[in-house]
């Protein structure tokens, strides 16, 4: 069933702003920015794509480990960088 849509919703955006959000609703196959932003507002399908063919709380549980497993790597990548400057950098260059 067909719903008529009788309320507007209108927020203003900057250039780049609103290329990011052009580039994203065509990445998402769209038919236009609207239907991009009212599924991305409302957590429904994703436009282009059909309802069946994704999980949204399997995708939001991967999404989440993939954040955290960023963060630890962001951590680790961190300390290594912190280890190697403590490091003396004439004794790295000897070999000793």
């Amino acid at each position: 069933m067909n719903k008529i849509r009788r309320r507007l919703v209108n927020f203003r955006v900057t250039d780049q702003e609103f290329e990011r959000i052009k580039i994203a609703s065509d990445c998402q196959g769209a038919r236009c920015i609207s239907e991009f932003a009212r599924a991305v507002m409302l957590g429904g399908p994703k436009p282009g794509i059909a309802s069946d063919s994704v999980d949204p709380i399997d995708f939001n549980d991967k999404l989440l480990a993939f954040d955290r497993r960023l963060a630890m790597l962001e951590l680790y990548v961190s300390r290594l960088a912190d280890a190697l400057s403590d490091l003396n950098p004439a004794r790295i260059r000897s070999g000793d």
